[in-house]
């Protein structure tokens, strides 16, 4: 094998699910004899880990491909792997990509490249993970989506739902935890339909039990969790516990109900309003995080207000806000009435400053509380920044503390002094 090892770069683009693919496929490569770079010129290997979920997403990955085509070296081989090449057929219409590998073809990568001589066998024992860099760690519980909801296109990127095995889940887990990861979020397309592919129940509470006895684990966090398959008993785990947060992200999408219909969502207003007020019922100090997309095809001026009086009467911790974007071959791409492109921007802004100051009047009402903050990273000047257990990784604020003896992992103890809009300052609370 010449020019041993190969170099690779790696490119990530779209949601937390990428980031694991991507570690998945580094793990490969570096069980296969190749070396990381941060340097494309220098790179044998180039890949694109794509998104293909929404426009934007779609043009960011095409035009990442096309910058790293413009910087590759000779001989190189860029790949395009995950989202983009799984919804679309790409052979021959982008000429600057060598390979196109889609998500669910990435464990050909390595005998691909072995085949043309630049990969070593790998060892069937290796990591399925690169070591984490970071306290935390996303765990993927399952893939593909039979929700069917109208707007999205995943069921035609990614397949059928199915769940992943718990061995396999809870090998993975233990790896995190060993190399330091002090907290796990768990993700997939629909978190609370874990095992419903080959059980008549949700095998998420079990999950987290099993999780729950992982040696190093501090916190287990919820995320995608879909209203319709909330289910009773995965509320009570959310309340008694001990290392599963009291946090749950709960993406609603909308409220009215003829919307909700369009979108096939499964759940009504009043179910909604129901599920929110039995979880501070059963978990009065639980955070809630959603999702909301305005300028669905049809909504009204009606609708959005009723959309903005919700989410000031049930006061979300966090808000995740997106304007619909028509996808092809997605039963919405039909609609008719789409809401015009500059109304829906208004719309987007209105909410988003509704939410601002809901946030910042949530975040102001800990200030002066004690909070234990894990210690992402610290800065030059002593400041580290880090988050509560109220703050999910990079989507939610962060909690800056003044310290100059942690380190990245740590847990401390902290006061609040002060809070931004998104975001809280800390000092250190002395021991003794």
């Amino acid at each position: 094998m010449s020019d041993f090892p190969k170099k690779y770069y790696l490119e990530t683009l779209g949601c937390p699910k990428n980031e694991v693919d991507s570690e998945a496929l580094e793990a490969g490569l570096i069980s296969a004899g190749f070396a990381g770079t941060d340097d494309v010129g220098s790179a044998d290997l180039i890949l694109v880990n794509s998104c293909g979920f929404v426009n934007d997403a779609r043009v960011e990955s095409i035009d990442t491909a096309l910058s790293l085509h413009m910087n590759r070296k000779k001989g190189s081989l860029l790949v395009m792997c995950g989202c983009l090449p799984a919804r679309y057929s790409m052979e021959g219409i982008f000429d600057e990509v060598d390979l196109f590998l889609p998500s669910g073809d990435h464990d050909k990568l390595v005998p691909y490249l072995a085949g043309i001589g630049w990969a070593k066998k790998s060892d069937a024992d290796s990591p399925k993970r690169i070591k984490p860099t970071s306290p935390f760690g996303y765990l993927k519980l399952s893939d593909g989506c039979d929700n069917r909801c109208s707007y999205c296109a995943i069921p035609l990127i990614k397949g059928p739902f199915y769940s992943r095995s718990f061995e396999e889940i809870l090998s993975e887990a233990e790896y995190l935890c060993n190399n330091s990861v002090k907290e796990l979020v768990l993700i997939g397309q629909d978190t609370t339909m874990f095992g419903l592919d080959r059980s008549d129940r949700s095998e998420l509470p079990r999950l987290i039990d099993r999780l729950g006895g992982i040696n190093g684990l501090e916190w287990l966090r919820i995320m995608y969790a879909h209203p319709a398959h909330l289910t009773e008993d995965i509320i009570e785990a959310l309340g008694t516990r001990d290392k599963l947060l009291k946090y749950i992200d709960l993406p609603l999408q909308h409220v009215n109900d003829v919307i909700l219909r369009k979108m096939n969502r499964k759940i009504d207003k009043r179910g909604i309003l129901d599920l929110i007020s039995g979880l501070r019922a059963a978990i009065p100090d639980i955070v809630l995080r959603t999702t909301f997309i305005v300028g669905f095809p049809g909504e009204t001026d009606g609708d959005f207000r009723e959309l903005l009086d919700f989410c000031e009467e049930v006061q979300f911790d966090n808000l995740g806000l997106f304007k619909y974007s028509p996808e092809e071959g997605t039963p919405a791409f039909n609609l008719k009435d789409r809401v015009d492109a500059n109304i829906a921007e208004e719309r987007y802004l209105t909410l988003l400053d509704l939410q601002n100051k809901i946030s910042k009047a949530k975040l102001d009402r800990r200030v002066g509380k004690s909070e234990r903050v894990l210690i992402q990273e610290i800065g030059g000047n002593g400041i580290a920044t880090g988050r509560a257990w109220f703050q999910a990784p990079e989507v939610d604020g962060i909690t800056y503390v003044a310290t100059l003896d942690a380190k990245p992992g740590d847990m401390i103890d902290v006061r609040i002094i002060r809070a931004g809009p998104y975001d809280l300052y800390s000092e250190t609370l002395q021991e003794g």
